[in-house]
């Protein structure tokens, strides 16, 4: 199977994110040693690679983008494996950690109580997802409707289509594919992968693009497969399984299944430590490059 038959589209998560080129390349390189870790030859990972568009909704919406040189030091530590995974897998388990999961979970459960304990980058964050459900100034109907472009795109060329949402970007995406639901789409994307995502948060499922509606209309009906990753140590996604979450999808025959895996571990190291959130670390852990290169192989049957 050649890239172009092939989309991979891939939503970044919240804050300013580097130049689209500059973070895919990077993405790319990752996303390349992940596959080769799950047991993929080169040129399966440089098929996949170059089938990879990263849809960049950030620089509508914060004006600005990142410094991607602030990512390099990470990104090489991680490509060259210098750390020992029982060493981050011990330090994702930490108490430390596990009471940052504790107040993520409070102010998800109880949020005039969770405010009051809120550290001030939690207190960024639902700034930053209060913005995007207010749709202020349109930012998230831009946003929608770059990844609903991208995935009309693949689907006009007849390309079977992977959707990857990272942390917040799986928010968007799930609410471009109801958009495409809505308006009576009858394609569906191939497979949707989310990681490290908070649609586990029933704040974020309350403020979703349909939740308001009930039974076939409450969901996007245009998914076929949806597995969602989790690494050990994550806070926004609180070691929920959205195949529970979501569960109903499941029941109306909305898609064929909804699975989980909350043992994935990132070894990504930021400035300040192991960031078990980083999109980085999801895709170069053997369990992404085995899922998209089981997803790619299945093609070629």
């Amino acid at each position: 199977m050649k890239h172009q038959d092939i989309s991979i589209i891939f939503v970044p998560g919240i804050r300013a994110k580097p130049p689209p080129d500059l973070h895919s390349e990077q993405l790319c390189r990752c996303l390349e040693v992940g596959i080769i870790h799950a047991g993929g030859v080169s040129a399966e990972a440089s098929v996949i690679a170059e089938a990879f568009n990263l849809v960049g909704w950030s620089h509508a919406f914060y004006g600005e983008h990142a410094d991607i040189m602030l990512d390099m030091p990470g990104v090489e530590r991680l490509l060259r494996g210098e750390d020992k995974e029982e060493d981050d897998l011990r330090e994702a388990q930490s108490f430390s950690r596990r009471f940052v999961g504790i107040l993520y979970a409070l102010a998800d459960r109880f949020p005039i109580l969770g405010s009051q304990f809120s550290t001030r980058r939690m207190q960024s964050r639902v700034h930053e997802i209060n913005r995007y459900f207010s749709n202020a100034d349109g930012a998230a109907t831009v946003a929608r409707k770059q990844v609903a472009g991208a995935i009309k795109h693949a689907w006009a060329n007849e390309q079977r289509v992977l959707l990857i949402g990272h942390s917040f970007g799986s928010v968007i995406a799930y609410d471009a594919l109801w958009g495409l639901s809505s308006a009576g789409t009858i394609d569906k994307v191939d497979m949707f992968l989310t990681m490290g995502s908070p649609l586990t948060m029933s704040y974020i499922r309350q403020h979703l693009q349909g939740a308001k509606l009930r039974g076939n209309d409450r969901y996007p009906a245009c998914i076929r497969r949806w597995v969602n990753l989790t690494a050990i140590g994550e806070v926004t996604s609180m070691d929920r399984r959205l195949s529970h979450c979501f569960a109903e999808m499941r029941v109306l025959g909305l898609l064929e299944s909804i699975d989980d895996d909350l043992e994935l571990v990132n070894q990504f190291h930021g400035p300040d430590g192991l960031n078990v959130h980083e999109c980085y670390g999801y895709f170069a852990s053997q369990k992404t490059g085995q899922i998209l290169l089981d997803w790619y192989r299945a093609g070629n049957i």
